[in-house]
């Protein structure tokens, strides 16, 4: 699966491993799991910059000391961190669509697919409010998503629904040239907000209200 995707021209970047948590483990533990990943890494991204970290579960430190101590190792390791400013829970349709498809229910999965773009389309939006409230423009954002059967079923609906929304599409490294990403792009400054949450706290701005979903994705096809 490496090899197709790096054939079709996309990059690969770290993510631990074996998926470990940082909040629950020791910074010991987690940087021999982030290093144990760098061989495959080097083997599959031959000619592109690998160094890139994503975070298991978004998790950075479960405390002040060692987010800091984290993000220390990471410069040191010549790492940036793919930050995350838009992302609507995409993975949470996948398990659903499983059993639905198991179950041949047509209706459900109709369900499912209506269900998913309402989620994308609000959060978008929801990210934009928060953006243009911080510095009255958009950002670039960057955007999470998972490799999943449905998610490999929505994607030319989901890119549809993005376009139609104004967005275009740029590399990572495009995006987090954008002042926000700066703490990002370079471990080793002092840590500044990574999520636009994260921003809207510091400075005291009360959030817009968030998305709610329509429907429980975890209780179809039970």
């Amino acid at each position: 699966m490496l090899k197709d995707w790096r054939d079709a021209g996309f990059p690969l970047g770290n993510h631990t491993w074996s998926h470990m948590n940082l909040n629950t483990s020791s910074l010991a533990d987690w940087e021999a799991d982030l290093l144990k990943d760098e061989p495959v890494l080097q083997h599959y991204a031959t000619g592109s910059d690998w160094h890139w970290l994503r975070y298991p579960f978004l998790a950075e430190g479960d405390t002040p000391e060692k987010r800091a101590e984290t993000r220390k190792l990471l410069a040191a390791h010549g790492y940036r961190i793919a930050a995350v400013t838009m992302s609507f829970g995409d993975y949470m349709w996948n398990d659903p669509y499983a059993r639905c498809v198991a179950r041949n229910d047509a209706a459900s999965i109709a369900q499912l697919e209506s269900t998913y773009l309402e989620a994308a389309s609000a959060d978008a939006d929801f990210r934009r409010a928060m953006s243009k409230t911080l510095y009255g423009h958009d950002i670039p954002y960057v955007l999470l998503m998972h490799a999943g059967a449905f998610d490999a079923r929505m994607l030319p609906r989901l890119l549809k629904l993005y376009r139609d929304k104004g967005f275009t599409f740029i590399t990572l490294q495009d995006a987090e040239n954008d002042p926000f990403y700066a703490s990002a792009i370079d471990p080793s400054l002092p840590e500044q907000p990574d999520s636009l949450e994260a921003a809207m706290h510091a400075r005291g701005l009360p959030l817009p209200p968030r998305p709610q979903r329509s429907l429980d994705v975890d209780t179809v096809c039970r």
